[in-house]
């Protein structure tokens, strides 16, 4: 009997010996396929850049300070972006902690980041009323209209001026008319607590301006890429703050495009063009795609992103009023519209391990083309 039990024993040894070494060579296996799927990709020639560059269009995307240390990441955007776009980093609840105190060390970072890559940098945004980015002590405060223009002035005057000559593009004012209209249910926290119409978005860029008179100031909003109920008031917004000597720049169309209802390229390009006509250019600030609401199979959706992408580079080429293009994030890792509005959108030009999708080679020909 005890002859037998060491028998036992050493059986039940041996497999679990086997057991061990299997499960750590499958670990070995998945370590080694993360290491290698998670590598810089090898793109074409020109870069995108390039190619954007060659139509007089800047090409820039957003980028978080949490995803510097990720080398194939900041590969792609160093070779194939010429501009960067800070967003998170800038929000009033990061950037001003109280009201007395301003924290700029993420943000710097990043501005640093984009001067040893010889990268302009456009910052988002200035003025927005997205509840969730605002600071406690701002939101619960019971300040006046008064005493919020005075903060607002103040914010803007030490936030323009802690980066005069080192940010090339300010979007100002964010969302003013979309949540005028409560789209998608959103409202305008500083436009419902200061309640002067848009005497606050005159004197934002006018504070803007004398903080930084070389940099430029855009309107920016969301479902403004056609002519509609938001492009239209922007439109008559800015033709009589123009009148009024409002120093804005450029409109901002931020083209989230919902892939189940895009618009023409016809549509965006005479849009951008009455914009021009009043003197101010597109800038195309946070494009994605969100297939979130399509029905099909996987190489559909990756079709139909792909001719979305091909259709709004065309447009801001064939306005000739388009001056910059922002993608809002870099790969599906940076599913920003997956984080604001709860989708699962997986739009961007690379997949989550940095490889380029369909998407990126519609985007590249686009450019390609006269």
């Amino acid at each position: 009997m005890g002859q037998k039990r060491k028998n036992k024993k050493r059986r039940k040894s041996s497999t679990l010996k086997k057991v061990s070494i299997a499960l750590l060579a499958a670990a070995l296996v998945a370590i080694l396929y993360w290491f290698f799927s998670f590598t810089t990709p090898n793109l074409p020639n020109p870069p995108l850049k390039d190619l954007a560059e060659s139509h007089g269009i800047e090409l820039g995307a957003h980028v978080y300070l949490n995803r510097l240390g990720n080398k194939p990441l900041t590969n792609i955007l160093t070779s194939q972006f010429s501009f960067l776009t800070i967003d998170g980093e800038v929000n009033w609840n990061v950037l001003r902690p109280s009201p007395s105190q301003y924290n700029y060390a993420s943000a710097d970072k990043l501005v640093s980041f984009a001067k040893a890559h010889n990268m302009p940098v456009q910052i988002h945004h200035l003025v927005w009323g997205e509840q969730r980015f605002l600071p406690n002590w701002l939101k619960n405060g019971h300040y006046s209209p008064s005493q919020l223009l005075s903060i607002l002035h103040d914010d803007i005057t030490n936030v323009v001026g802690h980066y005069k000559g080192e940010v090339a593009v300010w979007s100002v004012v964010n969302e003013v008319f979309s949540r005028a209209k409560h789209i998608n249910g959103l409202s305008d926290w500083w436009a419902d607590n200061i309640k002067d119409g848009t005497t606050y978005v005159d004197d934002s860029y006018i504070w803007a301006h004398q903080a930084d008179p070389k940099a430029a100031l855009i309107l920016n909003d969301f479902e403004n890429e056609t002519e509609n109920s938001v492009s239209n008031a922007m439109y008559n917004y800015i033709v009589a703050a123009k009148a009024r000597g409002v120093p804005i720049d450029g409109i901002g169309m931020q083209m989230h495009i919902n892939a189940a209802d895009p618009p023409s390229t016809q549509a965006m390009v005479q849009n951008m063009q009455r914009f021009s006509a009043i003197g101010v250019p597109t800038y195309i600030t946070e494009f994605d795609i969100n297939i979130n609401f399509v029905q099909g199979s996987n190489a559909y959706k990756n079709q139909l992103e792909s001719q979305i992408a091909y259709s709004v580079v065309r447009a801001c080429i064939e306005s000739n009023s388009c001056v910059s293009f922002d993608v809002f994030g870099i790969t599906d890792k940076e599913d920003l519209i997956k984080k604001l509005a709860n989708t699962d959108s997986h739009s961007f030009l690379f997949d989550s391990r940095y490889r380029p999708k369909p998407a990126f080679y519609s985007f590249r020909e686009a450019w390609l083309e006269p």
